[in-house]
């Protein structure tokens, strides 16, 4: 196997899926608007502090949250945007949050 091959494939194994759950952020409006399709879970890698978009998240808010709950980081996610570097100031878990419009995807990070 050509040592390129080996060193792409190598790489894949060091990312980590980031698990995403949904909850609503403002029940009042979403009694307002019937939707008929689906919400789409937003699916994301991270490798380190590099965080990977593998469906679009154009847009949409991400938060870090530290323990307590704190807001420790914000950004709207560019259009076209494949990756993020989260900052690298920040280490150990947090929570990490896509908004996207009335709903809230999150899931647990260890930086």
């Amino acid at each position: 196997m050509p040592s390129g091959a080996y060193s792409q494939s190598q790489n894949l194994f060091s990312f980590e899926n980031v698990y995403l759950h949904m909850r609503k952020v403002d029940s009042a409006d979403s009694a307002k608007s019937v939707k008929r399709s689906s919400v789409k879970t937003p699916s994301l890698s991270l490798e380190n502090h590099t965080l990977y978009f593998n469906t679009s998240c154009d847009g949409c808010t991400l938060q870090l949250l530290d323990e307590s709950g704190n807001v420790k980081y914000t950004k709207v996610i560019p259009e076209n945007t494949s990756n993020i570097t989260l900052p690298s100031d920040m280490a150990g878990g947090c929570e990490l949050q896509i908004i996207r419009g009335q709903y809230c995807f999150y899931g647990l990070i260890d930086l």
